[in-house]
């Protein structure tokens, strides 16, 4: 496995992991059972790419950034904590932030995996480019039809 691909995939899991963290303090900081449902949900697509991430490492033999993860969910947890207390659309738009930002470094990594040696990989990229894109989706809809 190239050093590129190496960077790439702990990159990722660093992107996924942070947004886990900060999509689960979302789960519990509202009354409102529609709003805590979809971050529920976007928790567990997103923890499912983190986890997706940790074990092609895992098989390649390369360790699994473990510092960052802890850190990132202090972080995640504690930026989730902050940006809610100031309402959930600016929530919302900090998630569409996070949420753009994995779609270019998805765009970009498909574009790398075009060899046909990372078609599987890249056929995975794709679909969680789509998950990255719904949520996007849901959160600017969100923010559309629950105005401040």
């Amino acid at each position: 496995m190239d050093e590129k691909l190496i960077f790439r995939l702990k990159e990722f899991y660093t992107l996924e992991t942070f947004q886990v963290a900060f999509y689960k303090t979302q789960v519990t900081s509202t009354c409102n059972e529609y709003y805590s449902k979809a971050f529920e949900k976007m928790v567990q697509i997103e923890s499912a790419h983190a986890d997706f991430f940790a074990q092609v490492l895992d098989k390649a033999n390369i360790e699994v950034p473990t510092i960052v993860g802890s850190v990132f969910e202090i972080a995640g947890g504690y930026i989730g904590r902050v940006v809610e207390s100031t309402g959930p659309n600016n929530t919302c738009k900090l998630g569409i932030a996070l949420e753009t930002k994995a779609i270019e470094t998805y765009r970009a990594f498909i574009t790398e995996t075009r060899d046909k040696h990372y078609s599987e990989l890249r056929n995975t990229l794709m679909e969680y480019l789509l998950d990255e894109e719904f949520h996007t989706l849901w959160l600017k809809d969100y923010i559309k039809n629950h105005p401040n």
